[in-house]
């Protein structure tokens, strides 16, 4: 571990693109330990509508590059914690994915964990990792209207 009075240890348990079905339990598990007094849970869920009109289904594509896209990202995102934020009092934890392939309504698309000492930090963590997957890493996402429709659109952003 460094020396520095912004380094703490960040576990990255799981950062992966892919066309399993994510499961929320699974990341907390992964995350979860004694030291981890917060775990913080995001799961983005394909959602029945979108601009007023019904959804049936969605498929997401990504580019080859995404897998390694989505592990530079966890790492600047971290190393960007490290260098503005308090030392943790404990290692904190990561699992983060994305789905890609068909999925229904209700399915998991993207899911990401973090455990830490404090609320926080995990929370902190989390969403700027979220927020940071959403924008960097390129997949996209074709979204199946219930009027037969389709329409592409970015996950960047």
């Amino acid at each position: 571990m460094a020396t520095d009075q912004h380094a703490y240890p960040v576990d990255v348990v799981h950062a992966a693109v892919g066309t399993e079905p994510l499961d929320e339990a699974t990341a907390r598990g992964a995350v979860d330990a004694p030291d981890a007094g917060a775990v913080v849970l995001f799961s983005g869920v394909v959602r029945d509508h979108d601009g007023g009109r019904g959804v049936s289904r969605l498929s997401y594509t990504a580019h080859p590059t995404a897998q390694n896209t989505l592990r530079t990202v966890v790492e600047t995102v971290i190393a960007e914690h490290r260098a503005s934020q308090p030392a943790s009092e404990r290692a904190m934890r990561v699992w983060i994915a994305h789905r890609v392939g068909d999925l229904k309504v209700g399915d998991a698309a993207f899911v990401c964990a973090v455990s830490a000492a404090h609320r926080g930090e995990a929370f902190r963590l989390c969403s700027d990792l979220v927020d940071r997957v959403k924008a960097e890493v390129p997949i996209w996402k074709e979204q199946f209207f219930d009027d037969g429709g389709t329409e592409w659109v970015s996950a960047l952003g």
